[in-house]
């Protein structure tokens, strides 16, 4: 199953969200159990000083707590602005799965 970390960074000025770009670029992370599947950072393009953070997961089950990873990179990120972090799960948008809802 697919999970998404996300944290959003409302960075304070657009010096603080270059700085946070460079710390994104500087990242070492392990993934010892090899579930993440992607990181990938992603700037609004009506909000300048928006980013976000999306870390992609590949687990058996649906945690819904959020990794060590995204507690670790949302603390640090505070450095540079306001953090919201939460986690998503990819929809099922299958066929059934839309007629069974009266879509």
């Amino acid at each position: 199953m697919n999970l998404f970390e996300v944290i959003h960074i409302r960075s304070f000025s657009t010096k603080d969200r270059e700085a946070a770009m460079r710390a994104f670029a500087d990242l070492r992370f392990l993934d010892s159990k090899g579930t993440i599947q992607g990181m990938k950072l992603l700037q609004d393009v009506l909000l300048e000083t928006d980013l976000r953070v999306i870390i992609q997961w590949q687990r058996e089950t649906i945690e819904k707590a959020k990794s060590a990873l995204g507690i670790q990179l949302a603390a640090a990120f505070t450095e540079f602005g306001r953090v919201h972090h939460f986690v998503c799960r990819e929809c099922d948008v299958s066929e059934g799965a839309t007629h069974e809802k009266g879509i």
